[in-house]
C-alpha cells in the first residue's frame, strides 16, 4: 500500500481515533487504526466514489470511529498502524504532503519533507468486524445543541459505579424532544431540546456511557449543522459530517428519576448565577482544604430575607459570604458538598445568569433551574409555608424564552448541630 496525504487532512482524520484505541490491549489490531486504500467492501459499503479515498477506522470492541480522507493512491492495500505512534509521527512531520508506504512484510515508511520514519503494521484482515451503521430509529439534532446538552449533564455521570446505569446518561426521544439525564446518586442533571426531525421505532430510550459522551462532545462543532443519531439494537451511532462515532449501549434499566424530584417547595430564591458561582468558588478554597487530614467540609447556606448567607469552617480556615437574592417562603438552612454545588453551577449555560432555586426541607435536595422555569418539574408551593398566596415569580424584565431547558438536583449533607 502506498498513498500520499495532505498533513492537515490526515491529522484531522486520525486525531479522534486516539480516544478509541486501547493502548494496553494485547490485540495489535485493536491498538491501531485501519487504513483502507481504497475502502474495502469487507468492512462495509462506501457511500460515493471510493477512488482517491482512504477510509480510516478505529475500534476497541466497545466503541469505534470511522471516517475518510482524500489521498492519492499509488498502491492499493489495507493495513493497521499503531494509533499513538502514527499520530505522533504525523504531528512531527512538516506541513505539506505526507507519504505512507507499507511493504508486503508490514514495514511502514512515513515521510514528509526531509523527514522519514519507519514503524511496523499488521495486515488489515486482522482488524475486528465493526457493527453496521443502521438502526430502526434515528433523529437529527443541531450539533451545538447536542454538545451543550452533553456538557450540561455529563459531569454528573459516575465513572466506575457498581450500579451500571449510573455510568451512563439516559437519552430519551419523545414527542419531538430529546431529554438527557445524568446521575451518580449524589446529584442529578437534566437537559432538554427540540430535535430537528425524528423517526422513532420501538426504542426511544438508551443509556450511553459517560466516557463516550465526553469524547463525542469534542467532535461536535458550535454550528446548526445536524448530527445524525442512529439507534441500533445494541449500538448508538452518531454521524457528524463524514465521521461515524459509535458505542455499545449499557444494557440496563435507568431509574425513574422523576420520582426523586420534590413535587412541592417550602422556600424559593431568585439570584444571579455569576454571583452565586463566584461565592461558591471562593468557598471551595476552604472546603477543599485537607490540612490536618480534615478532608472535605461542607458549605452551609441560610435562606432568609433578601440574601443567602454562605459559610464554611475547616481545619484550614473559614469563609463567610452573603449573596443577594429574592427569597420567599419559609427560612431554611441546608448543607452541601461544595464540589457538587460548584460543578452544577459551572455546567449551567453561560447565557443564563438568572437562576431559580427551590427547596423543601434540609434533608431533601435543591432544584436549580433557569429563572424563567422549565417543564421538567411542575412543583407547587407548599401550603404550610405559602398558605393560599402565590409564590414569588421572576420579574417580567427577567423573563425570556429559552429554546433549551436544563435542571440540576443536588442532594444535601446532614449537618451536625
Amino acid at each position: 500500500m502506498k498513498a500520499v496525504f495532505d498533513k492537515a487532512a490526515l491529522l484531522a482524520a486520525i486525531t479522534p481515533a486516539v480516544s478509541v484505541a486501547q493502548t494496553r490491549n494485547t490485540m495489535a489490531a485493536v491498538d491501531g487504526i485501519l487504513f483502507e486504500c481504497p475502502p474495502n467492501p469487507k468492512f462495509g459499503e462506501f457511500e460515493g466514489d471510493p477512488s482517491g479515498v482512504c477510509r480510516v477506522s478505529a475500534f476497541d470492541l466497545e466503541k469505534g470511529l470511522r471516517t475518510s480522507v482524500e489521498c492519492r493512491i499509488e498502491e492499493e492495500g489495507m493495513y493497521v498502524i499503531n494509533t499513538v505512534k502514527m499520530l505522533q509521527i504525523v504531528r512531527a512531520l512538516p506541513d505539506g504532503e505526507i507519504t505512507v508506504d507499507i511493504s508486503d512484510r508490514g514495514r511502514v515508511t512515513i515521510s514528509g519533507g526531509y523527514s522519514k520514519f519507519e514503524i511496523t503494521a499488521t495486515p488489515g484482515d486482522e482488524f475486528p468486524s465493526m457493527p453496521r451503521f443502521v438502526g430502526d430509529s434515528r433523529c437529527l439534532i443541531p450539533q451545538r445543541k447536542l454538545r451543550a446538552m452533553i456538557q450540561e449533564t455529563v459531569f454528573s455521570v459516575a465513572q466506575n459505579d457498581q450500579r451500571a446505569a449510573f455510568n451512563g446518561a439516559l437519552f430519551r426521544v419523545e414527542n419531538g424532544w430529546l431529554t438527557v439525564v445524568g446521575c451518580d446518586g449524589n446529584r442529578l442533571s437534566a437537559a432538554r431540546c427540540e430535535v430537528t426531525s425524528a423517526e422513532m421505532g420501538e426504542k426511544n430510550e438508551m443509556i450511553i456511557p459517560g466516557k463516550f459522551l465526553s469524547e463525542l462532545s469534542k467532535l461536535l462543532s458550535d454550528t446548526d449543522e445536524d448530527a445524525d443519531m442512529i439507534i441500533g439494537r445494541k449500538n448508538i451511532i452518531f454521524r457528524i459530517g463524514g465521521t461515524y462515532f459509535f458505542t455499545r449501549m449499557l444494557d440496563t434499566e435507568y431509574m425513574a428519576y422523576e420520582r426523586l424530584l420534590p413535587q412541592t417547595y417550602m422556600t424559593q430564591a431568585y439570584l444571579s448565577r455569576s454571583e452565586f458561582l463566584s461565592a461558591v468558588e471562593r468557598a471551595s478554597i476552604v472546603t477543599e482544604d485537607k490540612l490536618g487530614g480534615s478532608g472535605r467540609s461542607h458549605v452551609k447556606l441560610d435562606f432568609e430575607g433578601g440574601e443567602i448567607t454562605m459559610s464554611s469552617v475547616s481545619a484550614g480556615g473559614s469563609v463567610y459570604e452573603k449573596i443577594p437574592a429574592a427569597i420567599d417562603g419559609a427560612p431554611l438552612s441546608i448543607g452541601f458538598n461544595c464540589r457538587y454545588l460548584l460543578e452544577a453551577l459551572k455546567a449551567c449555560p453561560t447565557d443564563c445568569d438568572r437562576l431559580r432555586i427551590r427547596l423543601q426541607t434540609p434533608l431533601m435536595g435543591v432544584v436549580i433551574e433557569p429563572a424563567e422555569g422549565t417543564t421538567f418539574l411542575d412543583a407547587r408551593p407548599d401550603p404550610a409555608a405559602y398558605g393560599d398566596r402565590p409564590s414569588l415569580s421572576a420579574a417580567e424584565g427577567e423573563r425570556e424564552y429559552r429554546e433549551d431547558m436544563f435542571m440540576y438536583f443536588v442532594m444535601p449533607i446532614r449537618m451536625n448541630g
